[in-house]
């Protein structure tokens, strides 16, 4: 197939716009591990050790970082949207107000990782390790947490609408004020979180785990629980929930419930 000049141009501005890292900022990088408010767009550093890198602000946009180690490194305020992370380490790291939308981080290990104030929107953390994880403040609308590990993570006042924890492992996690409307917790075991003054208006809690729960003051108006585990669970002062929501959930004589709603006992 033949392309025209006007096009051949417009790809070749297209690919080169993508991949145009500064050579001297890679070569800063490689040598001391520092490269602060660097340009290193569309670079690839998969199977590279960094750990303790300091790439804060630095522009990272659509690189390739598979299998990269980044633990304890710091990437507050870098620009990584739509990056590779597949398989990554980066315990400890800190990317606090960083912008990872659209970023691939299926089973990348990040226990302990700041993303405070994080731009995550769209981002894919399949099957990744992130306990430990803090998320205050981020917005992480549509993000995907499929069958990922969030033990103790703290997702507070975090905006999580619309996001996938299918299976995730939420146990001791904070969502204390979070926005969750819509969040689908499918089979998500959410033992003994929190979940206080959670927006948590239409998410599903299909066969979800919530024992021992603390969803005080949540919003709840068109949760739906059927298949849910509410044993111990605290839905004391909860919003907008009614009985037909828990028909199809069980508890047992410590799920606290409010006004007159009850629930059925879970089978031993």
């Amino acid at each position: 197939m033949k392309l025209s000049i006007a096009t051949a141009v417009f790809l070749f501005t297209t690919v080169t716009s993508v991949n145009a890292y500064e050579a001297s900022d890679l070569n800063k990088l490689n040598e001391s591990g520092n490269c602060r408010d660097c340009d290193l767009r569309g670079v690839e550093l998969q199977y590279k050790d960094m750990k303790g890198a300091q790439l804060k602000n630095t522009n990272l946009r659509d690189s390739m970082l598979k299998q990269i180690d980044l633990s304890n490194s710091d990437l507050s305020e870098a620009d990584m949207r739509r990056s590779d992370l597949e398989k990554s380490s980066l315990v400890s790291a800190d990317l606090e107000y960083a912008i990872l939308q659209d970023a691939d981080m299926e089973k990348a290990v990040m226990s302990g990782a700041s993303f405070r104030h994080a731009n995550l929107r769209g981002a894919d953390f399949d099957s990744a390790d992130v306990e430990g994880g803090k998320f205050q403040n981020a917005d992480i609308r549509k993000a995907n947490f499929k069958r990922a590990n969030l033990k103790n993570a703290d997702f507070s006042n975090a905006k999580v609408s619309e996001a996938n924890f299918k299976r995730a492992i939420m146990s001791g996690a904070t969502m204390t004020k979070a926005e969750l409307g819509e969040t689908n917790f499918t089979r998500t075991n959410l033992t003994e979180a929190h979940l206080e003054n959670a927006d948590l208006r239409y998410a599903n809690f299909y066969r979800a785990v919530l024992v021992n729960t603390i969803m005080t003051g949540a919003r709840l108006s068109k949760a739906t629980f059927w298949g849910a585990n509410l044993s111990g669970a605290n839905l004391e002062n909860a919003k907008g929930l009614e009985q037909e929501q828990l028909d199809g959930a069980c508890g047992n004589p410590e799920t606290v419930l409010p006004g007159n709603l009850k629930i059925k006992s879970c089978r031993k």
